[in-house]
């Protein structure tokens, strides 16, 4: 991939980000650097014919490195880790980091935020990356004012990742995530405010870092668009030169159905999700959440046209491998299983 011109027009820095390792941790949490966290969520698939409040976390994903699994050559070519998903299940990405970090994210190599191609840099003219700790969570493709389209999985071939709907190439599923800190001279920058911020609040100040929870064979996974959440995108308040021009990590997030999951594993894949139908039957309660201060980008045109998985398959909705068992946390492992960079 060829970096666009705005990421070009910061070339003139000659200090290169240091890479740093991912790892897994407590087989569900993905660590980049020991500065980012990211748990990717299960959830309630939400309607598709009204605007949903955010759907709550049930539980993470389990996350194996490639390293530790019967890995396909393909995913030892680009590394990372490996995530079971049913077909149409729903997800959601929570994030947690220690410094500004800008995190590129995308499906199939198209980015959710802009539904471009995942460009090997950050851009400077259309925002391609979301902005933490300001930005806890992302539920789905950015695709009008104010709301997104929820993250729900589909088989590759079927037509209904949004990567086969925007791209006329093979299409390569999966999730890929990019992590890039500030300069030396920002972080600086950054870390004098907070402190001054601390002195100044010292009795009630805390940074942000929310986690967003209550407290046949497949073996080709993409993400495609589901229901529209209420949720915004912010507008990165940093100025474009205060980012590395490189990644300080990388990963690719192999998404595989639950046979293939036994298969790579020797585990039995988890269980699916209750229903919307069951939840609410609970009285359980459905999330609001925004920040007056923080401004939303503007709606993707590539993204505020595709199809949305129901749209494609249909809305009858297919078995879904009842009866298997869960897959527990197997304990705490800090520092982490390592996980392969690998090259895409």
């Amino acid at each position: 991939m060829t970096p666009s011109s705005p990421t070009q027009s910061v070339a003139t820095k000659t200090k290169r980000a240091r890479k740093k390792s991912a790892s897994v941790q407590n087989h569900a949490t993905l660590s980049l650097g020991d500065i980012v966290r990211i748990s990717f969520q299960r959830t309630l698939r939400v309607s598709e014919e009204h605007s949903n409040y955010l759907p709550p976390g049930l539980g993470s994903f389990p996350l194996r490195s490639v390293s530790d699994v019967k890995a396909t050559d393909s995913m030892q070519d680009r590394g990372g880790v490996v995530l079971p998903i049913y077909q149409r299940e729903a997800m959601w990405m929570s994030f947690d980091s220690t410094e500004p970090i800008a995190l590129q994210i995308a499906t199939g190599l198209v980015c959710a935020v802009t539904g471009k191609p995942l460009q090997d840099g950050l851009n400077a003219d259309e925002q391609n990356y979301v902005v933490l700790p300001d930005q806890p969570w992302l539920d789905g493709f950015k695709t009008a004012d104010g709301e997104v389209r929820q993250f729900v999985a589909a088989r590759l071939g079927d037509g209904a990742t949004v990567e086969e709907q925007l791209t006329d190439r093979p299409a390569v599923g999966g999730i890929q995530i990019r992590a890039y800190r500030l300069t030396a001279a920002a972080r600086k920058k950054w870390k004098a405010k907070q402190n001054r911020q601390r002195r100044h609040f010292s009795n009630d100040f805390e940074l942000l870092t929310v986690s967003y929870c209550m407290s046949a064979s497949v073996s080709d996974m993409g993400i495609g668009a589901g229901g529209r959440i209420t949720q915004e995108i912010y507008e990165d308040e940093f100025e474009f030169a205060d980012w590395e021009i490189e990644p300080m990590s990388q990963v690719w997030v192999h998404l595989v159905g639950a046979r293939q999951w036994t298969e790579l594993t020797g585990e039995a894949a988890p269980r699916t999700p209750v229903t919307v139908e069951e939840y609410n039957d609970a009285g359980l309660p459905w999330f609001d959440y925004y920040d007056d201060d923080k401004n939303d980008l503007p709606a993707s045109p590539e993204l505020a046209g595709v199809k949305t998985v129901g749209q494609v398959l249909g809305y009858e909705e297919e078995s879904e491998g009842a009866g298997v068992s869960f897959v527990w946390p197997l304990g705490d492992e800090r520092p982490g299983k390592p996980v392969p960079t690998g090259t895409w």
